[in-house]
């Protein structure tokens, strides 16, 4: 499911030439998918707190193996919209019932390294879409690319219900427990937590989403290299997550959180202002991989700021400022970069990462 979620970012400059699409139109390539995406994203969490998480991920992997079957047969822009869309829908079915069962059964003395480790098996997955392309963009085209990570999309979700794995039954809901999403609502430190990851999130889905044209425009790139390097980036999170997982477990996760956030600035100012491309992709990658080893941090917080009955709807809470500023952002970069130039999205990242340390610095004083 994870391979799809990424592709038609990083195919960007191929739309760009074979739809004629001008700047606002890829601003909606990675908008719109975003936007269903965070319509999907409490229902999402109400439910795995409801139904039997195993078939809500297998029917996850379901429909991402559909949108790529579809996807590899239309020639319609609105079309590969909204299958790109079934990737997304996909992905925010999967995240809260797998970081619930994650939050109930690992020990908080080891969560950390255990949702590490989750996140990098997922970041391994959203590179093999990209470094995929960058193989067979210039043998087979982008179409058969998507066919071909269909075939497992449909095989993992066929074995995941054959074995039948023993799963709790669904448990009634009480009245004390139907209020527990109210309750996580009303939770001003996860709402303060939630608003830095849509810091983050502005920051990262702007420079993401241009960042292969600024390789291509500015530097020359050609396509299937630019898709290469965005491949590599999530195959850092390999390393950074279970590291970052590491030290989740042995420093508190607001310590650890201030220093992700701190060198992803430092890393966006090499990007900004190296006159080395060579500088430049190293300091895209460093960014990816400071921000991916903050990850487990957010999600170690987030199961210890909430109640058990509501932890899969606060983990869907924890996805909605991300899909929400990322269906605006890439948009509202659109005309900055219309106006000024590619290079624009990086101050912006920068003055979105500022925003997100000083609202972390009010959430340090808040939860012990």
């Amino acid at each position: 499911m994870h391979t799809f979620t990424q592709m038609h970012i990083a195919l960007i400059p191929v739309f760009r030439d074979e739809f004629s699409l001008d700047t606002v139109t890829i601003g909606l390539f990675a908008s719109i998918p975003l936007l269903i995406q965070a319509i999907f994203t409490i229902p999402g969490g109400l439910l795995a707190d409801r139904i039997d998480r195993v078939r809500i991920i297998a029917f996850s992997l379901g429909l991402s193996a559909v949108g790529g079957v579809f996807i590899s047969f239309t020639n319609s822009v609105s079309l590969i919209i909204l299958f790109t869309s079934f990737f997304l829908i996909s992905a925010t079915l999967l995240h809260p019932p797998a970081l619930s069962a994650i939050g109930e059964l690992i020990s908080p003395r080891i969560r950390g390294r255990a949702l590490g480790v989750f996140n990098s098996a997922g970041a391994f997955g959203i590179a093999l879409g990209p470094i995929a392309l960058s193989v067979f963009l210039g043998l087979w085209g982008w179409r058969p690319v998507y066919l071909l990570w269909s075939i497992p999309a449909f095989l993992i979700p066929w074995l995941l219900l054959r074995l039948r794995l023993p799963t709790p039954k669904p448990q009634s809901r009480s009245s004390k427990d139907s209020s527990s999403e109210f309750q996580i609502l009303r939770n001003v430190s996860l709402i303060s937590l939630l608003a830095i990851l849509g810091a983050r999130a502005v920051a990262g889905n702007v420079i993401n989403t241009y960042i292969t044209p600024y390789f291509v425009d500015v530097w020359s790139i050609d396509p299937a290299t630019a898709s290469l390097i965005f491949g590599i980036r999530p195959l850092m999170a390999l390393f950074a997550s279970p590291m970052g997982g590491v030290m989740v477990d042995r420093i508190s996760e607001k310590v650890w959180m201030m220093i992700g956030l701190i060198a992803q600035i430092i890393s966006i100012l090499v990007i900004a202002f190296s006159p080395s491309l060579t500088l430049i992709i190293v300091g895209y990658l460093l960014n990816s991989f400071f921000g991916t080893m903050e990850m487990p941090a957010v999600q170690s917080l987030i199961a210890r700021l909430t109640p058990h009955q509501g932890r899969g709807f606060a983990f869907s809470l924890s996805f909605l400022p991300g899909t929400i500023t990322g269906a605006i952002a890439p948009i509202a970069a659109a005309f900055l970069v219309d106006a000024w130039g590619l290079w624009y999205i990086f101050p912006l990242a920068l003055v979105m990462l500022v925003c997100g340390l000083g609202l972390l610095g009010g959430l340090w004083r808040r939860i012990s």
